[in-house]
């Protein structure tokens, strides 16, 4: 427990080192791969618990966190869960290896596999379903 609580201690340091905080400051497969497995499944799970924040005001993003926490729950997600999604989406398109894990996270997660969560909550919520995002176009 002890090497986990250095471990996040020190990733917090370096997010907080490379400015303000973004889901961002990983770029792309690169910089992800960089990461190594387990700091690639801490960044994927900061991802998911950013996600899971109500916003007071906005319906879209409240829908977006109650459908996700039920993901998280009925799928019993873990961090090494979900940082195997986004290397499956890098997998599936390597001419996206130019997009963020965060986009990547968005593509096979959020309007993925955890789509009908969210959209179970925005109907709920008198929303209008969301659409699949666009795979990125590779770098000219």
């Amino acid at each position: 427990m002890r090497r986990l609580g250095c471990f996040l201690l020190s990733l917090l340091m370096l997010a907080a080192a490379s400015g303000p905080a973004r889901a961002d400051f990983v770029k792309n497969f690169n910089e992800w791969q960089r990461l190594g497995p387990d700091g690639q499944a801490a960044y994927a799970m900061a991802i998911f618990d950013v996600m899971t924040v109500f916003v007071d005001g906005d319906q879209y993003v409240a829908a977006r966190a109650m459908g996700l926490r039920a993901c998280g729950m009925s799928l019993q997600l873990k961090a090494s869960m979900v940082a195997q999604t986004i290397n499956k989406f890098y997998a599936d398109h390597p001419e996206a290896r130019v997009a963020t894990p965060f986009f990547a996270f968005n593509s096979y997660l959020e309007r993925g596999a955890c789509s009908p969560f969210i959209n179970e909550a925005r109907k709920e919520m008198g929303l209008p379903p969301m659409k699949a995002p666009p795979v990125p176009a590779a770098e000219q």
